[in-house]
């Protein structure tokens, strides 16, 4: 479990997500021009590793098939 969490901080210390954040919404239209809902949600998993860090945590914590999870992260 220690690499599991080793790799997490590693994750969290990436650098650059808001630069990269503000190009992806400049691509989604004008700064004046309000988003739709769906627009955002293709920055749903936008962080340096995609889902791989989503997986891992469920992973971490146990998470089954038959379980629901709220994420509000």
């Amino acid at each position: 479990m220690t690499g599991a969490l080793d790799g997490l901080r590693e994750h969290q210390r990436a650098s650059g997500l808001a630069e990269r954040l503000k190009i992806a919404l400049m691509v989604l239209g004008p700064e004046n021009q309000p988003l739709t809902p769906q627009q955002p949600g293709s920055l749903d998993h936008f962080h340096t590793q995609g889902l791989v860090p989503t997986a891992d945590l469920a992973q971490l914590a146990e998470v089954s098939a038959d379980m629901s999870v709220l994420d509000v992260g």
